[in-house]
């Protein structure tokens, strides 16, 4: 069923799983809104919700038939400002984000922790979901003068905005977050997605796991493309599922105790240990060279 990243859309499919197909397993959604307005029926109907992608830190103990294997985006927003202060010196920013759970989220803890660490907000720009004309907001930037932006959307939206933000000639530094990296935004963005920095989950598909390079040269060969975080995670929601239904027996109650504090799950997407449904995972910094996300040794 494809929610379409719509909180209605996933409702819909959700009544029809659970009324016509007795589903008890749900892998998704990628959205954090979706999931959210998915959650509250999931937990009433006993059905063990597992969410590959969504990052906003309302998900956390919000339920105790939901996991998700991609870490809140507390983490996330946290290491971008600390790397901006620490590792790049910056002292003020202004912060450009979209008007979603996802976006508040980022925003939110980025700005928090940056002022912790001594550094200042010069600005917060709010932008509407699906936003594809960024030139006004572009020029309120134009007055204001910041070491960097720390850009927290989605992938489009920040692929548009990046392309209009060069092409208006403002070159400060931007810090974003992992959807940055997916390939609709780096093709819409071209050139201006160059020297952009972002903290993500480590995962490298040429790991010498086995696993990990398997998965990777697999989907690789059938479908000529190159898997993401995102498809790893995926992979990996299924086999969690499948490892606890054998291990404790086809109850989704049961199934969520099993995967919610699990230690040390050895996945395509890499290692990871589950913390009351949140997952703890390290992370690593990527800046975009030439087109291309590289790893910051």
């Amino acid at each position: 069923e494809d929610s379409k990243g719509e909180s209605k859309d996933a409702l819909s499919s959700l009544q029809k799983m659970i009324n016509i197909d007795g589903i008890k397993y749900i892998i998704g959604d990628i959205s954090s809104n979706v999931t959210l307005a998915m959650l509250p029926v999931t937990e009433k109907n006993n059905i063990f919700l597992f969410s590959p992608g969504a990052a906003t830190p309302k998900l956390t103990g919000s339920g105790k038939l939901f996991a998700r294997n991609w870490p809140s985006n507390n983490e996330e927003a946290n290491s971008a400002a600390e790397y901006s202060i620490n590792q790049l010196g910056y002292k003020t920013a202004i912060i450009v984000y979209v008007n979603n759970d996802w976006g508040l989220g980022l925003m939110e803890n980025f700005e928090k922790r940056f002022a912790v660490l001594g550094g200042k907000i010069i600005s917060k720009e709010i932008y509407s979901y699906e936003s594809i004309d960024f030139r006004t907001l572009i020029l309120k930037l134009k007055s204001k003068n910041a070491d960097c932006i720390y850009l927290a959307g989605n992938q489009k939206e920040m692929g548009n905005f990046m392309k209009q933000l060069r092409e208006n000639k403002n070159t400060t530094p931007v810090i974003s977050n992992t959807s940055f990296l997916q390939s609709d935004c780096l093709k819409l963005a071209g050139s201006a997605a160059d020297g952009v920095i972002v903290p993500t989950p480590a995962y490298n598909p040429l790991d010498s796991n086995s696993n990990i390079k398997s998965f990777y040269d697999a989907i690789k060969s059938k479908y000529n493309v190159e898997p993401t975080k995102a498809e790893a995670n995926g992979y990996d929601a299924v086999m969690l599922i499948v490892m606890a239904i054998n291990k404790v027996g086809n109850s989704p109650i049961k199934v969520a105790e099993y995967i919610r504090n699990y230690k040390d799950y050895s996945g395509v997407g890499g290692v990871c240990s589950f913390i009351n449904g949140d997952v703890s995972v390290e992370n690593e910094f990527k800046k975009i060279i030439n087109g291309i996300p590289e790893t910051i040794k």
